[in-house]
């Protein structure tokens, strides 16, 4: 797949919050924080990890030089409650999320940051492919609804105004994305800069929504049914992709309770 490689200026203000609370991740996290560390707009780095992590400092020990790069144990929490900590140690205007076990695409955030001034946003989700455990690239997503967290951008103040909330691990970027509809001036930049990785064992894996990705993921584990798979998602995509995220009307009641 062909990611961008236009070339847009550099801010430099960015902070990430990439949270790896869970063993599960370890696999995963040095790709991830290589990912994220290859962004040049990204000026501080918070990995959250949980407090009795053993495995931390020799997974990344050849990133840890990094002066960007700032590890935080916490107690074991919801990723909302764990995303909120860790935004008292952001001090850019920026802050963007990505979990343990996905991966960014070539300067994701620099693209975020001018389609924000270009567009005046103050957040900016991403569309995203989805890859298997292994990262290989098995299938266009939509993401017409709502980005996934991994790819947001936001601004730190915004985050600070309107923390996440709720009790639920797979529900708490939902619920911020409802209360907020009015209050936060949201787009989203039509480019691919994910790769959301499906795999088994994650926090989301019983989600209807997860559920449904790990079929496609499955499916395209088969050579040849991964070309079809690719092709269709990517004619889908390219046909009905946009700069502004559809409301489900479902969603009104939820906002309203």
């Amino acid at each position: 797949m062909i990611e961008n490689t236009l070339t847009k200026p550099s801010f430099k203000d960015v902070a990430a919050i990439v949270t790896a609370m869970t063993d599960a991740e370890q696999p995963f996290i040095f790709q991830t924080l290589e990912s994220v560390l290859a962004d040049i707009n990204i000026g501080q780095i918070i990995l959250c990890v949980e407090e009795n992590n053993s495995w931390v400092n020799a997974t990344i020990a050849n990133l840890a030089g990094d002066p960007r790069l700032l590890v935080v144990r916490m107690p074991m929490a919801f990723l909302g409650e764990v995303r909120n900590k860790a935004l008292e140690h952001v001090s850019m205007p920026w802050v963007a999320y990505c979990d343990g076990d996905d991966i960014w695409c070539s300067n994701k955030t620099q693209v975020q940051r001018s389609w924000a001034d270009n567009k005046g946003n103050d957040f900016v989700g991403a569309d995203h492919y989805l890859v298997n455990e292994h990262g290989k690239i098995c299938a266009f997503a939509f993401a017409r609804n709502i980005p996934m967290p991994s790819s947001w951008l936001v601004r730190t103040t915004i985050m600070r105004q309107y923390p996440f909330e709720g009790s639920l691990a797979t529900a708490e970027d939902g619920e911020w994305w409802i209360r907020t509809n009015d209050l936060v001036n949201k787009a989203r930049c039509p480019e691919m800069l994910l790769k959301y990785r499906v795999r088994s064992g994650s926090l989301s894996s019983k989600a209807v929504s997860k559920k449904r990705k790990a079929r496609v993921v499955e499916l395209a584990n088969l050579p040849i049914l991964r070309a079809i798979i690719i092709f269709f998602s990517w004619f889908i995509w390219l046909f009905t992709k946009r700069e502004r995220y559809i409301w489900l009307e479902e969603w009104n009641q939820q906002l309203h309770t």
